[in-house]
Formats: C-alpha cells, structure tokens, sequence
C-alpha cells in the first residue's frame, strides 16, 4: 500500500495542458491580450476572447492568469519595463535633443518589432484617463514616460540648455503632450506607423523643439 501511494502521479493544478510548455503558453497568451486590448481597449476585452486568439481553453487562460485584472497587470508591466529602458538609455545622452530623439529612436524600433505594443500604450493611457478607478499598471507606463520627460528637462537646465526663466515642469508637460499626441497620431490615425511620412513628421517635431525651446548656442539639427 505504502509503493503504490508513493508511485501514484502528482495531481495536476486544474486547466494546464499535458506537455505543454508554460512559459510558450504564457507568452502566447499575453501576446493574443495585447493584441485584443490594442484593438479594442481593456473594458471591451474579454477572457473568452483572449482565449480565442491565443488558441487554448478558458481553464487553461485561468492556469497562467487568475483574473483579466492579473493579466492586464502582468502585460502592462512588461511594456512599462520596456519603456524604462529606453528612457534609461536616453537619458545617458550629453543633450537633451539627444535624449529626445534617442527615446524617440528607441520606441520607434519597438513599435516596428511589434506594433501592437506601442497602440497599447495609447489604449492604456485612454484607459487610464477615463477608468473610474485607474489601473495601477496603465498609471505606472504613465508616469514612467512623464518621468523621463522631468529628468531630461532638468538635465538640460543644469546644462544651461533651457532658458534661465523658463518652467520646467511646464516643459515637460508640454514634450509628454508631443509625445502622447503623436503616439496616438502613429498608432490610430498614420496609415503605416512604420512609414517614412510618420518619421518625417517625428523629425519635424525634433527640428520646431530645436529651434524653438532650446537656447540657440546650443540648438543642433536633427537629420538622422
């Protein structure tokens, strides 16, 4: 009696696919809901759905992800590190032209890797505005990206890059409204976010913020 207890088969945790590889599965899934919620937005995403796309059962979505809360959380959370490690790599940049076009540069490979990635910025930014109670994860991508803007602003004052009577905080303001408008503007509106049109027009927002913002001993065009 005692073998056959210790020779029976652990149980399996309900909803996981026999032989299946976890962490392909829950990549898999987290890419189909970040398509989905690109698309339409969290509120309109539904488990079933994400479950669709992704091509597995309900029981095996609830295996890797309890709620669509814990999904939202988990898929947020990955595309706010992404972002901060662009801002992080900018932010190393002597200018803060540099900085801007090299965070710009940055986003810019990841929305061609995968353009559903940088649409979800958007939706979650729509979403975090709107929510009648904000999602933890879409207000940390928030302020990830307002931070960025703070430091390079900062850095650029102490460089004595900005004019001595000029705010910071409203020219960070005002750089993260550039950047909000025209994530939405290549995620939504552009007919390819890919297209040299949508760069040209990135380049042309470098070059008004050059000749326009900076002091002119240290503005720089940017042509790359």
């Amino acid at each position: 009696m005692e073998n056959e207890t210790l020779a029976a088969p652990l149980a399996r945790k309900r909803g996981r696919p026999v032989g299946a590889d976890s962490e392909q599965t829950r990549m898999m899934i987290m890419r189909a809901a970040r398509d989905i919620i690109a698309e339409r937005g969290y509120q309109a995403a539904s488990f079933q759905q994400i479950a669709q796309r992704a091509g597995v059962s309900r029981p095996t979505l609830h295996y890797y992800f309890a709620t669509r809360e814990d999904l939202y959380d988990k898929l947020l959370s990955d595309v706010c590190e992404r972002i901060r490690g662009c801002a992080t790599t900018a932010l190393a940049e002597g200018s803060l032209l540099s900085q801007l076009a090299t965070f710009t540069v940055e986003l810019g490979r990841l929305g061609e890797a995968e353009p559903a990635l940088m649409k979800l910025v958007m939706t979650a930014r729509i979403d975090h505005h709107q929510a009648a109670q904000s999602h933890r994860a879409a207000a940390r991508i928030v302020s990830t990206v307002h931070a960025f803007y703070d430091a390079a602003v900062a850095d650029a004052v102490r460089r004595g890059e900005l004019d001595a009577h000029s705010e910071p905080r409203a020219v960070a303001d005002m750089l993260a409204a550039l950047f909000w408008g025209f994530g939405f503007y290549a995620g939504f509106l552009a007919e390819d976010a890919r297209s040299e049109a949508t760069a040209k027009i990135a380049r042309l927002l470098m070059r008004m913020v050059g000749s326009g913002l900076l002091n002119r001993t240290f503005a720089a065009a940017i042509d790359a």
